[in-house]
């Protein structure tokens, strides 16, 4: 498994367009690419984050590398930020997380 980790600052009113943007390229990773899926943030400290989750590095550096057709989906990204960080990589040493369904209405 390993992990990468996105951080971005989004332009005001643009979250929606980069929303979809984002939704587009994590679709594409997931079915050309064999990413297992990412999860986008929205940060107290007014930052964006997502935390994308691979089978290892090198089926993420395949997908950096190609050029498709999801060009759209770039743009419609890169048109909402201001600004961006390198990406982060990780590889992790302990999972502790539970995966259920929360009903939201509880909390």
């Amino acid at each position: 498994m390993f992990h990468v980790l996105y951080r971005w600052q989004l332009k005001p009113g643009k979250e929606q367009v980069f929303q979809e943007g984002w939704s587009e390229i994590v679709h594409r990773n997931v079915n050309q690419y064999g990413a297992l899926g990412s999860k986008l943030s929205k940060c107290s400290d007014g930052w964006w984050r997502s935390l994308s989750y691979w089978p290892s590095e090198q089926h993420w550096l395949k997908a950096l590398r190609i050029e498709d057709s999801d060009q759209e989906a770039r743009q419609k990204m890169m048109s909402a930020i201001i600004r961006k960080e390198r990406p982060v990589t990780m590889t992790p040493v302990l999972d502790h997380v539970v995966a259920s369904k929360v009903d939201h209405k509880d909390l």
